[in-house]
């Protein structure tokens, strides 16, 4: 019973550190947390990274091709009924649509081919939030003030000679 209890009290004084050099008020933007939540869920990253603003994109792109996915197979489903229609010698069977066999044929190839790249743009979609949320969450204290501008004047000078010109100038 000793031993359990010195186990509890071991495990529970991980989280129970003395001081810390850091202040507690102050907390560090984690890309690596951002990563995993976006892994985890969809436009969590986005969510901690304080950019709200992407959510609708980030689950119009997921919905919209997950719609063309689900739209795909019933499609897939539907031709191939009737294409099995036409090839069976059943005459109870019929085809619902006015295609022939081999236009069947090349609609199911095509919705199959549809398909595929509705997998491939659901994939591309979740990787590129996961990326854009690292990336937003490196980027996170990355100063943008309105002072950092590029300035292009023209310039003359008088004191050496009549000469005129371009001047570039970076106000920070």
């Amino acid at each position: 019973m000793k031993f359990r209890v010195l186990i509890v009290s071991i495990l529970l004084s991980f989280n129970s550190i003395g001081q810390s050099t850091e202040s507690d008020t102050s907390t560090t933007h984690s890309p690596k947390k951002a990563t995993l939540l976006s892994l985890a869920l969809p436009g969590a990253g986005q969510i901690y990274n304080k950019k709200y603003w992407k959510l609708p994109i980030v689950y119009g792109g997921l919905g919209l091709s997950v719609y063309y996915l689900d739209r795909n197979l019933k499609d897939i489903r539907f031709y191939k009924k009737n294409l099995i229609a036409i090839q069976d010698d059943d005459p109870s069977t019929l085809n619902e649509t006015l295609f022939t066999e081999n236009a069947l044929e090349q609609i199911v190839d095509q919705r199959k081919n549809w398909r595929d790249l509705s997998y491939v743009a659901i994939g591309l979609v979740y990787a590129l939030q996961v990326l854009d949320a690292n990336v937003d969450a490196h980027l996170f204290y990355f100063d943008v003030d309105r002072d950092l501008s590029l300035f292009i004047l023209p310039y003359t000078d008088f004191a050496s000679g009549p000469t005129t010109g371009l001047h570039l100038g970076l106000n920070f």
